[in-house]
């Protein structure tokens, strides 16, 4: 949950902060600049200064942090263009443990194959200077839905898609799913979500457990929050329900059999958009008009828009990208 931060107001107040931020610099002085995605990295693998994604990475928002393949798959990753002619090789390394690379079997510019085992993954990249970088941008390598058995996916339970049933009569189930381990679970996906944020909530307390993404989602949604001032104030903002499995979906009341949350591409949020403290229904209806402009401005993200809490019931939206509009209220 964001919350904008109180201002000094007291001349004690901003001496304080002013003597902290002259012992921030000093330190920053004297101490190497590491930069790992919030964090300095652990291991053999230094990090002098943080080699950027070219724009094209982060969505049209600029906020996505996360993009998804299968197991090797090749595709043209995006780097800065003044970057390319320096590039030495190019190594995956684990989000989790900074030890281990894995080469990217990079072969003309920044074509790419993708790691062969699932997990998440950042580029690092070692340059003709014998710099080292890691890129910001985390690659999530998927398990395919094929290796999912029956009703279940290395013990996970996630139910069957109506698909597997009547393939004609209904939406083709995700490619893959992501798999998340204890370990990278808090890992930032987007400026304002983590991957946790979109794990189905049924109680299932084994690990690792999956989660099918549409990045598309966290693009719009990323918008939303824009349009709704984020870049000015942090509002507080909750995600009730990202990934459902379809065995918990049938679990869940008046949930629709071909939830779009099945796929990956829809999210359940509710935004205190006015900041007083409660989640009211005029604060869906702010939330539903930035989501007509973002439609508006980015039809690529075209999708459904439901709003809840005019009954008495929880306030919140549900916002998808199924690609064809579709309006309704609960």
């Amino acid at each position: 949950m964001l919350r904008r931060s109180d201002a000094p107001n007291s001349l004690l107040t901003l001496a304080l902060v002013g003597l902290g931020a002259i012992v921030i610099g000093l330190a920053a002085l004297l101490a190497p600049a590491n930069f790992f995605f919030g964090a300095a990295p652990a291991g053999d693998v230094p990090v002098e200064h943080t080699l950027h994604a070219s724009p094209e990475a982060f969505g049209n928002s600029g906020e996505v942090r996360l993009q998804l393949r299968m197991p090797r798959e090749r595709w043209e990753f995006p780097l800065e263009a003044s970057a390319i002619d320096s590039i030495k090789s190019l190594d995956w390394v684990r989000a989790e443990d900074t030890n281990r690379s894995i080469p990217a079997e990079a072969t003309v510019s920044t074509t790419v194959t993708a790691p062969s085992r699932p997990g998440f993954y950042r580029l690092a990249v070692t340059r003709k200077d014998g710099s080292r970088f890691v890129d910001s941008v985390v690659v999530g390598v998927l398990v395919p839905f094929s290796a999912k058995k029956r009703s279940a996916l290395n013990g996970y339970q996630i139910g069957t898609y109506n698909w597997e049933h009547t393939p004609g009569d209904a939406s083709p189930p995700p490619r893959g799913f992501i798999e998340v381990s204890q370990a990278v679970e808090n890992i930032p996906i987007s400026a304002h979500f983590r991957i946790s944020d979109f794990i189905t909530h049924d109680g299932q307390t084994s690990w690792p457990r999956y989660v099918a993404l549409d990045t598309r989602v966290l693009d719009k949604v990323e918008l939303v929050l824009r349009y709704l001032g984020s870049r000015e104030h942090d509002m507080p903002v909750s995600l009730h329900s990202g990934f459902r499995t379809p065995y918990h979906n049938r679990h869940v009341p008046r949930a629709a059999s071909d939830s779009r949350h099945q796929y990956g591409d829809a999210a359940d949020l509710a935004i205190d958009v006015d900041e007083d403290g409660r989640i009211t229904y005029l604060d869906v209806l702010a939330v539903a008009r930035a989501v007509e402009m973002v439609e508006r401005d980015y039809p690529a993200l075209v999708g459904g828009l439901g709003l809840y809490g005019n009954a008495g019931t929880a306030a919140y939206v549900h916002i998808d990208v199924r690609g064809a509009r579709k309006r309704w209220r609960g």
